[in-house]
């Protein structure tokens, strides 16, 4: 390996950290003999499955705003796909492929060759290719930019919309909340804030169960407000998420439920599991005849399914300005000013 003070050029880092280990498998975009992944001034894909739609998503990290600038770069470099994976995942969409755009001070190899493992072997788990992008440097005195733009596909008019919740709906959550919110101000290196798993497993088998899903990125209070917001203006309806306290109990991670049997209050800790972002578990709404299916479901995956709630019509036009009541257990409403009404906001 080259000295680490010796830089290596634009096309000899991307030969070397990105399209030579991306070529080591050949993903299902690039399974056709006129298919071209990285190499040419675009991509060219294998076509796509009669009866298949492509689904997209975008996201960029911003050193200091989006990621310590100490992180793991094997866990950034995972973390940069995964949060993608995970906006798939919220739509039933199968990863086909993936753009990556990086804006670096300074080529670092040993960064560069970790960053590369982490991003390729989360890309390799769910036969993402990546496909191409740009490396471009930026001043010294500027924070370093990674975008990933990720590709999925879905049956034609299966797609999974946060805007087909229904009066009735049981509403949903998968793993557990609050602790990547917890570890921003204790433990920075967290394994769940550095390395999420994206749920894309459940969002393929939800297909068939979900009427609607959102992937909780930004936090789940905010998040439910989105699809209620979104499926209450598709139905023309006022709905309203009803979500139970002792539920939210349930779904505290091994940070706040460590707090918890130490006599915190309970309210307390669900507000922070309600509001943390960073979380990328999925929630989602499912016809109460389906209840049995997504029980099934989280035994046959291994991942914990909860339960938090339901989704019921409100006769007050209001409750579209925040559409979301939580209750005790005696399904009496608390108060509203308790509860977080915002989540992650980039402005």
């Amino acid at each position: 390996m080259a000295s680490e003070n010796v830089a290596p050029g634009e096309f000899e880092l991307i030969s070397r950290f990105f399209k030579g280990p991306a070529e080591q498998f050949a993903g299902t975009a690039l399974k056709h003999p006129k298919a071209m992944g990285i190499g040419d001034d675009g991509a060219v894909l294998a076509p796509l499955q009669s009866g298949e739609q492509l689904v997209m998503a975008m996201d960029t990290m911003v050193e200091s705003r989006h990621y310590f600038p100490d992180m793991d770069p094997a866990a950034l470099g995972h973390k940069c796909l995964a949060v993608n994976l995970s906006d798939l995942a919220a739509m039933g969409a199968k990863p086909l492929g993936f753009t990556l755009s990086l804006a670096i001070r300074e080529p670092r190899e040993s960064w560069l060759e970790d960053f590369s493992k982490g991003l390729l072997g989360l890309a390799q788990q769910w036969d993402c290719t990546l496909l191409g992008g740009d490396t471009v440097r930026v001043p010294l005195e500027s924070a370093e930019t990674i975008s990933v733009a990720a590709l999925g596909t879905v049956p034609t008019g299966m797609a999974i919309m946060r805007s087909g919740a229904r009066e009735g709906d049981d509403l949903w959550v998968s793993g557990e909340l609050g602790d990547p919110m917890i570890a921003l101000t204790q433990d920075h290196r967290d394994t769940k804030l550095c390395w999420p798993q994206p749920r894309v497993a459940l969002g393929l088998a939800l297909r068939d169960i979900a009427h609607a899903a959102i992937d909780i990125s930004d936090g789940l209070a905010s998040e439910l407000a989105h699809l209620m917001r979104a499926s209450s203006a598709a139905s023309s309806t006022n709905l309203v998420a009803r979500v139970r306290l002792e539920a939210l109990i349930d779904c505290l991670g091994p940070r706040l439920s460590s707090r918890l049997a130490a006599g915190e209050s309970p309210r307390d800790l669900c507000r922070i599991a309600a509001s943390g972002g960073d979380e990328y578990e999925l929630l989602f709404a499912a016809p109460a005849e389906h209840r049995s299916a997504v029980e099934g479901l989280a035994k046959r995956l291994a991942l914990p399914l909860h339960c938090i709630g339901r989704v019921t019509q409100s006769p007050d036009e209001s409750a579209f300005s925040w559409p979301v009541i939580w209750e005790d257990a005696q399904a009496c409403p608390l108060p509203a000013s308790e509860w977080p009404k915002a989540g992650f906001e980039h402005f």
